[in-house]
């Protein structure tokens, strides 16, 4: 049971480098799965890629 909730633990901040990463050059699949591996190393790199210039908001369709 406990190794359920470390692993919980890892892919949700796995997730939020990843979210990290949608607006930046690696994008959110490479953050994520960097993430995966290492989250102190995929924070690293989505800190360090450039920042995407025309990032546009999600519309909502209505």
């Amino acid at each position: 049971m406990e190794h359920i909730f470390l692993l919980f633990i890892a892919v949700s901040l796995a997730y939020g480098v990843g979210c990290l990463g949608r607006t930046r050059k690696i994008g959110f699949g490479l953050a994520f799965a960097i993430s995966l591996l290492n989250v102190v190393i995929g924070l690293i790199a989505v800190l360090c890629s450039k920042k995407i210039d025309n990032v546009e908001p999600e519309k909502m369709e209505e």
